[in-house]
């Protein structure tokens, strides 16, 4: 999903109009809160994939024998670390709009600085996991290396985007044009909400979205159907 939104958002932030300093900041903040879109989506992404994982987990724990003791330890081991992945997907997931900014103005070095010091101490704590916890829970330790990489990675990207002229861009809602219709019912809200979005980025975040998922199935197929 974070592709779509990468890929649109970069496409249409190069298009300069011909409209007023007025009508700019407007699209401009319309683009901003477009991108904010991708966190509640991140968020319900995660917790689709965190209540499949615990179903399927809590099924496989029931089906499992009394005997079968390191088996329920394992399960158990591969369900911690399943909602930690979606946790630290979550988390991750809270930093998109930072990076979209990041990438619309062209700031490589930030994106690629947040992603080595992230990647470091995802690398530090797995060993450091391993090393400490027993075996029990060596599925786990990864899950824990991802948090630790989900929050590096994001406290990085608020850091620079407070530091940065303007901080960081909160979705507003936007006023309406200026040139309204006279006869037309006022209803202040509706429209204030609906005016906060570019329905054309929005359906390009979709097209974009759609053409993401169908290459991950043209080149993942295999893999999902041999690990299901």
């Amino acid at each position: 999903s974070r592709e779509g939104f990468r890929l649109a958002l970069t496409k249409e932030y190069g298009k300069k109009s011909d409209t007023d300093a007025k009508e700019s900041f407007r699209s401009e903040q319309q683009m901003i809160n477009v991108s904010w879109l991708s966190v509640p989506l991140g968020a319900l992404i995660s917790m689709i994939a965190m209540y499949m994982h615990m179903s399927t987990c809590n099924h496989s724990i029931s089906t499992t024998s009394e005997g079968e003791v390191t088996s329920e330890h394992e399960l158990i081991d591969y369900k911690m670390a399943g909602v930690l992945y979606c946790f630290a997907s979550f988390i991750e997931s809270l930093s998109e709009p930072l990076v979209i900014r990041c990438l619309q103005q062209m700031d490589v070095t930030t994106k690629a600085k947040a992603e080595g010091a992230a990647l470091v101490m995802k690398s530090v704590s797995c060993f450091g996991c391993l090393y400490m916890l027993s075996s029990n829970w060596a599925v786990s330790a990864f899950g824990i290396s991802q948090l630790m990489y989900g929050l590096t990675f994001t406290t990085i990207m608020y850091r620079h985007g407070k530091s940065i002229e303007g901080g960081i861009q909160w979705p507003k809602r936007v006023a309406e044009s200026t040139t309204t219709n006279p006869y037309k019912a006022n209803d202040g809200t509706k429209k204030s909400f609906t005016q906060s979005f570019d329905y054309q980025q929005l359906h390009l975040v979709l097209v974009f979205t759609l053409q993401g998922l169908f290459k991950h199935a043209l080149t993942e197929t295999d893999k999902i159907v041999l690990t299901a």
